[in-house]
């Protein structure tokens, strides 16, 4: 499954605004890839009160993220699947689901 930059921007602030994970809270105005294998992006948000900052966002974190989006958007995900994040050549974010049979 693919997500364009701007679907990846919404996910990621959707979750870090609803989800109790210690990251920081805030809206996604862009964010670089600084690491591919694992995934890693560092991000650059605004918080609640306006304050501009930037923080790395780790593969877990980016996963959770995404899934949590396509659940929102009643996208099906196979629940067993095993799932890798990953930079995609055309840009975005992908991931990969896996059933292993």
């Amino acid at each position: 499954m693919l997500f364009s930059e701007v679907e990846v921007a919404r996910a990621l602030s959707e979750f870090s605004l609803t989800s109790n994970t210690g990251a920081p809270q805030g809206a996604v105005l862009d964010f670089k890839v600084e690491g591919e294998l694992p995934v890693k992006l560092r991000v650059h948000m605004q918080t609640r009160e306006g304050k501009q900052l930037y923080h790395v966002m780790e593969e877990p974190f980016v996963a959770a993220a995404l899934l949590a989006y396509c659940m929102k958007a009643k996208i099906p995900i196979a629940r067993k699947s095993r799932k890798v994040v990953r930079v995609a050549k055309a840009g975005g974010i992908a991931v990969d689901m896996t059933l292993d049979g």
